[in-house]
């Protein structure tokens, strides 16, 4: 006698007719391939092969097949020609993680670019509600496409009598006194409870947005060269600034294709302003930084400043001073040649000022900064390493690792609406004309930018640890927590992240080990095995011969796989 026996049913359920094998749902129980209770062996087998499909057909919105495909639905060539995107993935030129496959028919312009269509295939159980959060962000995230930017580019354009701001003035009327917008703009926003709060009911109602809270505290704290620092360490992209381990720092771009793209901040440059330390006793004793953005930015500048925007690649020289905190010692500037890149970049070195034009030329310069690390959160940072890297294995794990495998069960928490917010994506936000490349710098260009990021995408280092230790902001230290001593010991992400990262990695370690009582229980496991081959072959498939990728046959890989994966 088991006594109660619990029957997770978290699925949607259609008319038998639909379905062409019976569905099957298992008792709440964990078993490993090899301890399947004999009776379960064929329903765990077939359960697999139709969460599997055979990989033909337009997928129909009750149907729960996983199956990959490349980014080819991004573009809308039959639309317009100028809609017409490159497809991301398949290639070495533009490799990319796959995405779920729907199926869709091929555009009559591009056979090789997928028809696009306001229903995008999803699983089924990647789906939990209508009224679900995500569902809703749905909504939100197509209004936000379809009418509020319009909106609010004519409406800015109205009152400004321009396209742009002119002045920080206008941009402080967002939160102080409001944007008057006509009336029946209301109709538009209203059923969007974010909007909802930032209208009035009154007349021609004003759009006014929450007061950040360092503005709150101070009007113009957010110019301070404390704050711009903070950001790079607590903001919302912490994770880029690394410590500088040669002088001048240098590029990893082609310089036959770019020319020598060395940097052209020099020790004279930063002296002054170290309070008497050397460039070379600085990188000595671990208090040379550099926020860098230039080399993902620089081959898109042209193609970028040929149109109304204007950008330069950046990068940020930090120093760590005695009291913990950084310090801006030197912003450099790069655009494109005018003859031609293989000149070379045409560099500008800007020092920190406080008075005078030099203080607004600095306060620009430190603006374009923030405007390069604010996409490449977005689009790298957000995007690309927490979305997009994810879907591969969201689809191996379904088509592999059945309902009652433990690290299917260990991991469908973490996976949680990120197909379905993905498939969004594709649809609203990374699509041509989409809410990216509609309101970013890069514009069409963006996810052909983060392709050439993901080349360098190495998945071991996305474990916090790891990447700590290879930007050389942390050194390995059996003394202190977690066995990496911070650099910057003020640095609230790393300091916050490892006591994350020691949780989830205690958590996993326990649970592997329970299931797994041997490393050739791993190896001997079909399902594990079947799972990871085809996430690193098909899934990540562009950078199956990377020689990073775990093997495999030991419960530490699987222990440091499943924690980054979560971390993630």
């Amino acid at each position: 006698n088991q006594g109660d026996i619990n029957f997770v049913c978290n699925s949607w359920i259609y008319n038998a007719q639909k379905y062409t094998t019976p569905r099957v749902f298992f008792a709440n129980k964990t078993y490993l391939p090899s301890k399947t209770p004999p009776a379960l062996v064929y329903y765990r087998q077939e359960e697999l092969k139709t969460l599997r499909g055979d990989g033909t057909g337009e997928r129909l919105q009750y149907e729960r097949i996983y199956d990959y495909d490349v980014y080819n639905d991004v573009g809308d060539p039959d639309r317009k020609a100028s809609l017409a995107r490159p497809v991301i993935g398949g290639s070495k030129t533009l490799p990319y993680p796959r995405r779920g496959r729907t199926g869709r028919k091929p555009s009559k312009k591009d056979p090789k670019s997928e028809r696009r269509s306001d229903f995008v295939y999803l699983p089924r159980d990647e789906s939990f509600g209508h009224l679900k959060s995500s569902d809703f962000l749905v909504y939100i995230l197509k209004s936000v496409s379809q009418n509020v930017i319009p909106i609010l580019t004519s409406v800015v354009t109205l009152q400004f009598n321009q396209s742009e701001f002119n002045s920080f003035e206008d941009v402080r009327t967002f939160y102080e006194g409001g944007i008057k917008l006509p009336t029946d703009t209301l109709s538009k926003f209203s059923p969007i409870p974010f909007f909802k709060e930032l209208l009035r009911n009154d007349g021609e109602a004003p759009l006014k947005f929450p007061l950040p809270k360092v503005v709150q505290v101070n009007k113009s704290g957010w110019m301070t060269d404390e704050e711009f620092t903070r950001e790079m360490i607590a903001g919302v992209n912490p994770h880029i600034i690394k410590r500088i381990q040669e002088f001048p720092p240098k590029s990893k771009l082609d310089r036959q294709l770019f020319g020598d793209h060395t940097s052209t901040v020099t020790k004279e440059q930063l002296e002054p302003n170290m309070s008497g330390v050397t460039v070379r006793q600085a990188m000595q004793t671990n208090r040379l930084y550099i926020l860098d953005h230039h080399d993902p930015f620089y081959p898109y500048l042209r193609k970028i400043n040929a149109a109304d925007t204007k950008a330069y690649a950046t990068r940020t020289i930090l120093f760590l001073q005695d009291d913990g905190t950084l310090k801006p010692l030197a912003i450099e500037l790069s655009s494109p040649h005018p003859q031609a890149d293989s000149f070379g970049p045409v560099s500008d070195v800007y020092l920190p000022a406080t008075e005078g034009v030099e203080a607004s030329v600095w306060l620009l310069a430190k603006a374009y900064v923030t405007v390069n690390d604010s996409c490449h959160h977005q689009l790298i940072s957000h995007w690309l390493n927490t979305h997009a890297v994810v879907e591969p294995f969201i689809i191996a794990t379904n088509r592999h690792l059945s309902v009652v495998h433990p690290i299917h069960k260990l991991l469908l928490p973490h996976y949680r609406d990120t197909m379905n917010i993905n498939a969004l994506a594709r649809n609203v936000l990374v699509n041509a004309a989409g809410v990216i490349e509609s309101t970013f710098l890069l514009g069409s260009y963006s996810l052909e930018l983060s392709a050439v990021v993901y080349k360098d995408w190495v998945f071991p280092d996305q474990g916090l640890p790891n990447d700590l230790l290879k930007r050389g902001v942390a050194v390995e230290d059996p003394t202190s927590p977690h066995g990496l001593r911070l650099l910057i010991e003020d640095y609230p992400y790393a300091a916050d992240g490892l006591e994350i990262w020691a949780a989830i990695k205690t958590w996993v370690d326990e649970y592997v080990n329970f299931y797994y009582k041997s490393d050739a229980d791993i190896v001997q496991d079909s399902e594990l095995q079947a799972f990871w081959k085809e996430l690193v072959e098909v899934g990540h498939g562009d950078l199956k011969n990377a020689t990073w990728w775990y093997k495999m046959q030991n419960r530490t890989e699987l222990i440091e796989a499943c924690t980054t994966l979560i971390w993630i």
